[in-house]
């Protein structure tokens, strides 16, 4: 790791870094395991290995309640360290057991290949909206595919058939939420002709070469560590075992209401099994989705001069959000010991087009409970612009992004 070079502002305590530059090590966003399978505004593993490195030593435990597809588990790992990575959505368990797979050989692999293009049954999803998202031949093929899939099933397969199912379907693959665009929709459209299966076949295929080729990327970096995760979780409702054992929280919550998970991955869920009630209950659960908010006081002066300008209509959104996030860093938050870091990477994202300081909210009321500012820093998104194009009020998206570390003086 370099040393840092950091500009900061002293009237704002914040430090200008990219984190890309300051952990040169890692080569890109999707070394290892990292880029396996597509996730919205996934963490990047810089960000990461960062906050690992500074305030973690060798088997620490490492708490990640906003875990997504699992970048802190995997950094985790490659560093010798030992984490807890919870999520709502279960498409957790099977994105971490696929990035962190060991031993793979691909024989082995070749051979669930052969069961997956040759099954001659079907696999029809409990979800009613399925076929809405695929041209029927497509659906045809994929049916079968996931048939043999069921038949003989590795991590490895799954991830290389997920990316081939979202392929050939109308959902579009460069937004961050399920859609069906013109200009999806009429590259689809223009596929369908021709020998198809044989064309989706080919697409597995060299799905499957890369997410093995991935693995062993992952295995190469792997030093050791005790990963656990688990899926389908409310956080709102979830009750840590309260024996303080990590040394680092590190997470990223959802940015407002821009960031919609389990709206992402209705097509996933579909084909891992997952009935309409079950995909509607984790939908109604989502932060800020669900109507049952936690009771607590929202202790920043900086929330308050902000909500004041929100929209009515936008208004019970927003607070939703807050409450709801601001209670799931607090519980994991108790669970980090005395002297350890919370370290939330965020962006500043709009409610009615009034922005929110996300950080300063965050340092305002974690400070009433004991978690003491230690840095904050900042990183200008030069790859992506988060939602930039879009019509809301924000048409610039999110230029900016902070890591805010608290430190616990709780006994």
């Amino acid at each position: 790791m370099k040393l840092e070079t950091i500009r900061s502002n002293p009237t704002t305590d914040i430090e200008h870094v990219s984190f890309r530059e300051l952990v040169d090590e890692i080569p890109s966003t999707t070394y290892a395991s990292h880029g396996m399978y597509y996730y919205p505004a996934r963490f990047i593993p810089q960000v990461v290995r960062w906050a690992i490195d500074n305030y973690t030593d060798t088997h620490d435990w490492i708490l990640d309640p906003f875990g997504g597809s699992g970048t802190v588990c995997v950094e985790s790992l490659i560093s010798n360290r030992n984490s807890l990575s919870l999520d709502l959505n279960p498409m957790i368990e099977h994105l971490i057991t696929a990035k962190t797979y060991r031993g793979a050989v691909w024989e082995e692999l070749e051979k669930t290949m052969r069961t997956v293009l040759s099954s001659k049954t079907q696999y029809l999803p409990r979800w009613s909206r399925i076929e809405y998202w695929y041209p029927e031949r497509f659906f045809s093929v994929l049916s079968r595919m996931w048939a043999g899939y069921y038949e003989s099933p590795h991590p490895l397969t799954l991830i290389a058939l997920l990316r081939t199912t979202k392929r050939f379907s109308y959902g579009d693959d460069t937004v961050p939420k399920l859609f069906k665009s013109k200009t999806k929709t009429a590259e689809v459209n223009a596929m369908d002709h021709g020998s198809i299966q044989s064309r989706i076949h080919k697409y597995f295929i060299d799905a499957l070469r890369d997410t093995y080729r991935a693995s062993k990327d992952f295995e190469a970096y792997y030093r050791g560590g005790i990963p656990t995760f688990h899926g389908g979780v409310d956080l709102m409702k979830h009750d840590f075992e309260n024996n303080r054992k990590f040394r680092l929280l590190l997470t990223s919550p959802p940015y407002g209401i821009a960031h919609e998970y389990i709206r992402s991955s209705k097509l996933e869920l579909a084909w891992l099994g997952f009935t309409d009630k079950e995909i509607t209950g984790l939908n109604n659960r989502e932060i800020p989705y669900n109507n049952n908010p936690p009771d607590i006081e929202i202790e920043s002066k900086s929330f308050r001069d902000s909500f004041s300008k929100v929209k009515p209509h936008v208004a019970r959104h927003c607070e939703i959000y807050f409450k709801s996030v601001l209670h799931v860093l607090g519980k994991a938050m108790s669970q980090v010991r005395t002297g350890g870091r919370a370290a939330i990477f965020i962006g500043n994202a709009t409610f009615s087009g009034v922005e929110f300081s996300f950080h300063q909210i965050f340092r305002e009321h974690f400070g009433k409970q004991g978690f003491q500012f230690e840095r904050l820093l900042a990183d200008e998104i030069k790859s992506r612009r988060l939602f930039k194009g879009r019509l809301n009020p924000s048409p610039n998206g999110i230029t900016v992004e902070y890591l805010l570390v608290l430190r616990n003086t709780n006994n």
